[in-house]
Formats: structure tokens, C-alpha cells, sequence
């Protein structure tokens, strides 16, 4: 286990043995604990900011994880508010002014340092402690559920705007065309690191994880240097590694809608008119650029000249979540793929590449995100299917769901017999309990 090297509050006695235990407690009390045993806070001196997070895992991942912690606020909105707010304006605060926030904050003292040597944050900008990419923008999606769990009006006078900024800088820098679909420069980018969508993209055929490590390290430095510090429009006329991702477009265009909800809320009929406009801009883009008729699901598009790749894995399906995704293709992703047995519809729904395709493992602890379940894909895909009125379908992805992470949290799940799998003690796997049906 690596040592966490961010000044911290201990953690008491109590909360040492792992929280869903067999020492009994509902679900939500387990996850409650987990939470709160991965707590770290402490002062950092470049924000001159008492911060306060919860890591994703004890044993794995030591510092604040842009999505991780939307998906711990998204589950603290309904265990302790005030914990979620918390963590909110902790990943908030290293915002920079034209609405960027890193998929990474190294906090404490010995940030910068952390940040100059994981080789992932802008040159000139090690004492930001961020880097230089992003994650899947489940913010907006954040921020909307600690409201409504609160219904406290002054939560969105205090943070709608930065979340906002965040998506107006995405829309601005990560769609230069302005088509209405976002880009990333990484697999990391998209939180789905070994997704074999991505295999292409990088170079390789039937990779090993240590292909897969190494030309991503090396991808990272090259996006540094020769992408002048991950600059999307660099980036783009190089040609390394662009794609634009169905998972990630559709998380972006949900969050559009949800900004709509969330400033009708605020009272600002400007601000939701522009939500609105952007939400049905990307829904409108993925389906008349990445739709495959033929298959009947979304294809990722690989490169500057957007040459599809039609790997069958969980991005490929996921649109189906956006509220105002057409009727019938929803309807044939559900029938087709989503409840298929031999393509998503596992004994532990849902994997996150099909069970058809080649490169599905279910039992992969290596090369992650080619076949395990994960609880925070889980939550979104059970979210869209009750907007589509699919309750079943979404009952029982909640259900199996809850029946995996009672028996311990973990950063993965088999689809075949829910084991759990990788990270322990993993901060997003709590997110089961925030899936309703």
C-alpha cells in the first residue's frame, strides 16, 4: 500500500477495519463510514484553502479525482450534506478563471512536487496543483443532486456559476468547430483508461497492460510538450490521439440539461435558454455523427478525420441516457444491446464492454474497463433509463448493484458473479446506494 503523503486528519481506531464489514449496518451506514474513513483534510498553502475530500481508495489512489469526487458528493447529498458541500468547494477551488478544472488536485504541501512528477499538469503550473486534462463532466449532475436532497436555495447563488463556467470553458475549448460534441486527448480523459475503444487510437492491437501504460505515459508527455500543454486546437492538427466519445459526450450533453434544470431553478431564463440549446446541440451531433445504423448503437470517432470505431463497449450504448435521445433508437439499444444477455444484460448488469466482443474479460484486475461493472456507470445508465420509463430495467441494475456492493467496496465488479475486483475500499462503488428505481 502507498503511503499518503497529504497532511491529513487521522482517521479514528473505529473506522480502520474496512466499513461494510460484516459487523452489520444498512447499506447506506457502510457507505456513510467508507466515506468518512477515506476523509483528508488538512491547509494548503498555494489556495491558502482548508481543504476537505474524500480519496477514492486508501490502498490505490491518495488525491482528488475531478470525477470520483462528484460521485462521493453525489452520495454524501443524501448521507451528510454537509460533507458533500464540503467536497464541493474543495474541488471547486482550484478552478482556474476562464473555468478549467483539472482532472487531478495533488493537495497539501507537497503538491507541487506530486504534480511536476506525475508527468499529467502543465508546464509553468506545478503550484496550481491540477493537471491538464479532464474527466467525464458529471459536475453539473453533482450539484443538482445536492440541491435536491437540500432544497437549499443558496447552494446554486454560491456554486451554479462555477460549475457553469466549467461547461462554458469545455464548450469553448474542447469544441472549436462548436458541433455541438466535445474531444479528449487521452484515454484518461474519458475515466474508461483501457476501454478497447481506445485501443486504436493509442497504436495497438490486443495490447498488454504494460503497452497500454507505457504509450499512454508516453502520450501524456507528448501532449505536454508537443501539444503546448494539452491544447485542444494543437492537439487536433497533430493528430495523435483525438477522439470524440459517445460516453463522454453523453455525460456532457446530460449535464447541459441538468444546467437547464438547475438555472430555472436559480430564476435565470437567459442562462437555462443557452442550457437547453447546448443539451439538444450535442444530443442532435451524436446522432446524426456518431449513430451507426446499421448496428444500431454509437460509434466512437477515432482521429482528426473521425474514422469510426465500432468496438461494442459501454460508450457505444450510453446516449440512451440524455432525456431527449429519440424514442426508437433508445428503444432498440434497450432491446438489441442494454437487456441482451449475450451482449450487456450479464447475471451483474452492466459490463462495461459487450460480452460479444473479443476483448471482454470480466475477471480483469489488469487491464480495467474491459468488462467489469463499475457502480458510478452504473448510477447514470439507471438514471436514464427511469427518464425513458424503463423502471424494470433500471430496478434490477439497482438491485444487483446494492447486492454487490454489500459485500465490500471495491473499485470493480464481475458481471458474471459480482466478486469484487481491484481498488479496495473504493469511494465510488458507494455511489450503489444513490441508484433508485
Amino acid at each position: 500500500m502507498a503511503t499518503n503523503t497529504n497532511p491529513q486528519i487521522e482517521p479514528d481506531p473505529a473506522d480502520s477495519e474496512p466499513a461494510n464489514s460484516k459487523n452489520g449496518g444498512s447499506l447506506e451506514e457502510k457507505a456513510l463510514a467508507r466515506l468518512i474513513a477515506n476523509r483528508r483534510s488538512g491547509y494548503d498553502p498555494f489556495y491558502r484553502f482548508d481543504y476537505e475530500y474524500s480519496i477514492p481508495s486508501p490502498g490505490r489512489y491518495h488525491w482528488q479525482w475531478f470525477w470520483d469526487s462528484c460521485f462521493h458528493i453525489i452520495v454524501l447529498a443524501r448521507l451528510d450534506p454537509v460533507m458533500a458541500e464540503a467536497e464541493l468547494n474543495t474541488l471547486l477551488t482550484p478552478q482556474k478563471d476562464d473555468g478549467f478544472i483539472g482532472h487531478l488536485t495533488y493537495w497539501g504541501r507537497r503538491g507541487a512536487f506530486m504534480s511536476a512528477i506525475y508527468g499529467q499538469s502543465r508546464f509553468g503550473e506545478w503550484r496550481r496543483r491540477h493537471s491538464g486534462m479532464i474527466q467525464p463532466p458529471v459536475l453539473a449532475q453533482a450539484l443538482e443532486e445536492l440541491w435536491l436532497r437540500t432544497g437549499d436555495p443558496q447552494l446554486l447563488k454560491k456554486h451554479l456559476h462555477r460549475v457553469r463556467a466549467y461547461y462554458d470553458w469545455l464548450n469553448a475549448e474542447r469544441d472549436p468547430g462548436q458541433t455541438g460534441l466535445i474531444g479528449i486527448v487521452s484515454p484518461y480523459e474519458a475515466g474508461l483508461d483501457n476501454n478497447p475503444s481506445f485501443d486504436r487510437a493509442i497504436g495497438l492491437s490486443n495490447p498488454s497492460r504494460a503497452g497500454v501504460l507505457w504509450a499512454n505515459r508516453k502520450l501524456d508527455w507528448y501532449n505536454i510538450v508537443r501539444g503546448k500543454n494539452f491544447d485542444y486546437r494543437t492537439l487536433l492538427r497533430r493528430d495523435r490521439f483525438i477522439v470524440v466519445d459517445p460516453f463522454m459526450n453523453a455525460v456532457y450533453g446530460d449535464a447541459w440539461a441538468t444546467l437547464a434544470r438547475l438555472h430555472e431553478a436559480a430564476g435565470d431564463a437567459a442562462a437555462r435558454a443557452g442550457a437547453v440549446q447546448q443539451a439538444a446541440k450535442t444530443t442532435a451531433a451524436l446522432n446524426e455523427r456518431c449513430w451507426d445504423s446499421g448496428r444500431g448503437h454509437y460509434t466512437y470517432l477515432i482521429g482528426a478525420g473521425q474514422s469510426p470505431d465500432t468496438t461494442l463497449s459501454v460508450g457505444a450504448i450510453f446516449p440512451l441516457i440524455l432525456q431527449d435521445a429519440p424514442d426508437d433508437r433508445v428503444a432498440g439499444i434497450v432491446e438489441r444491446y442494454l437487456t441482451a444477455t449475450g451482449h450487456f444484460w450479464r447475471p451483474f448488469p452492466v459490463p462495461t464492454v459487450s460480452a460479444s466482443e473479443p476483448s471482454y474479460d470480466a475477471e480483469s484486475e489488469k487491464m480495467i474497463w474491459r468488462g467489469p461493472i463499475c457502480m458510478n456507470l452504473n448510477w447514470l445508465l439507471a438514471r436514464g433509463l427511469k427518464a425513458h420509463g424503463y423502471l424494470a430495467e433500471a430496478r434490477t441494475i439497482a438491485d444487483r448493484s446494492k447486492e454487490a456492493a454489500s459485500k465490500d467496496f471495491r473499485e470493480f465488479y464481475s458481471p458474471e458473479t459480482g466478486r469484487g475486483m481491484r481498488g479496495t475500499e473504493f469511494g465510488w462503488a458507494t455511489a450503489a446506494v444513490a441508484i433508485d428505481a
